[in-house]
């Protein structure tokens, strides 16, 4: 039997190089031990006084995405050196490309998607946005992989010069398909970056009002004052005129009134100190103006403006309420009446008109008989 040597000669590789292999294998696997119980440790020690998250998710990644691949490399160095059929070089190079490719994707994936879910935390947290999260998440990951997929490809020597091309012909074929769709669905992304209304808002949209109810990809929908659901299109939502009373900082109010003709004089130049009175102890209110307006058909018209401070339609007519009941309490203490349309008829007496024409006439002729 022939002495085994490191020069042997096994499978066209002298025993030396498998030896040499296996060295180079519990080498590697002795530094990542390590560096995973000795300096890893130390090192997420460190991030994780800035932040914890990001001290578990390098941890993820370096355990699960970068020790894989550095084992592979390994493998793949180690038949490198090695004398070994093509066919078993070509599989091994194919292999070593779609893995390098998969864990980079991976990685990359991970880290952006931290930072946007980072991001995301610290500024948005309805249920809503939530799902909009996940919609960019899965866009974002089928882009990546798909340049991922290409770049495989490309490097493999296979044409993709044609793939792209007929991929880019049926994506426009989709696009013009589904027009409308993907128009709702960039309006409902500049729905939500510019946040012209949020769920729960008052808004009028041409001819139709209501509470913001639900947001979604393709319509937004509208509870009305009267009860129904009110459905739009997000097209159609984004290219109308709505107007959001739920931002107004203060809400204008104009309203008048009229008193009878025959309210005296001292009467009437009290009634703008009254209503001024009445509004400014009313809170979340502020005067603005009270003048005796017009000499109307059948009043005297008074015009007030004030300010509500509260975008609240309910805490407004409460306000307005308030007014009212105050204005008819102070003006039944003055003994002035509120005016509402009347019209007087004056009627002569005929036998009193006959009377008056016959003493006339005897005035008269007793004239001429003097």
């Amino acid at each position: 039997m022939e002495e085994l040597t490191l020069n042997t000669m096994i499978f066209n590789n002298p025993l030396g190089n498998y030896l040499r292999a296996l060295v180079i294998i519990f080498a590697v696997y002795i530094i990542i031990r390590f560096f995973d119980s000795i300096i890893l440790k130390r090192i997420k020690g460190l991030i994780n006084r800035y932040s914890k998250s990001f001290s578990v998710l390098f941890g993820n990644i370096v355990d699960k995405r970068l020790y894989p691949l550095i084992y592979f490399l390994t493998f793949y160095f180690i038949f490198n050196q090695l004398k070994t059929i093509e066919f078993i070089d070509n599989i091994i190079r194919i292999f070593l490309i779609i893995f390098a490719v998969f864990y980079f994707v991976l990685v990359l994936q991970d880290f952006l998607s931290y930072l946007i879910k980072k991001y995301w935390d610290k500024t948005q947290k309805s249920e809503e946005q939530q799902k909009l999260l996940s919609i960019i998440l899965m866009l974002f990951k089928i882009i990546l992989w798909s340049i991922a997929i290409l770049f495989v490809l490309d490097n493999l020597n296979i044409q993709i010069t044609g793939l792209i091309t007929g991929l880019g012909i049926g994506g426009i074929a989709v696009a013009f398909a589904a027009q409308n769709i993907l128009n709702d669905l960039f309006n409902y992304f500049t729905i939500y970056f510019d946040k012209p209304f949020d769920i729960g808002d008052f808004v009028i949209v041409g001819d139709y009002k209501g509470n913001i109810e639900h947001i979604g990809i393709k319509t937004t929908r509208i509870r009305s004052l009267s009860g129904e659901q009110l459905i739009i299109s997000n097209t159609d939502l984004v290219n109308s005129r709505v107007s959001n009373y739920k931002r107004m900082d203060r809400r204008r109010i104009n309203f008048s009134f009229g008193v009878t003709y025959n309210t005296p004089l001292e009467k009437l130049k009290k009634i703008p100190a009254v209503i001024e009175e009445i509004i400014n102890n009313i809170e979340r209110t502020e005067f603005a103006r009270a003048h005796f307006n017009e000499y109307a058909d059948f009043s005297l018209v008074f015009q007030v403006v004030y300010y509500v401070l509260d975008s609240d339609y309910t805490i407004y007519m409460d306000i307005q309420q308030q007014i009212n009941f105050k204005l008819k309490e102070k003006f039944d203490e003055l003994n002035v009446k509120f005016a509402f349309p009347t019209s007087t008829i004056y009627l002569n007496d005929k036998k009193d008109s006959l009377n008056d024409k016959s003493n006339n006439n005897l005035e008269i002729n007793s004239s001429k008989n003097d």
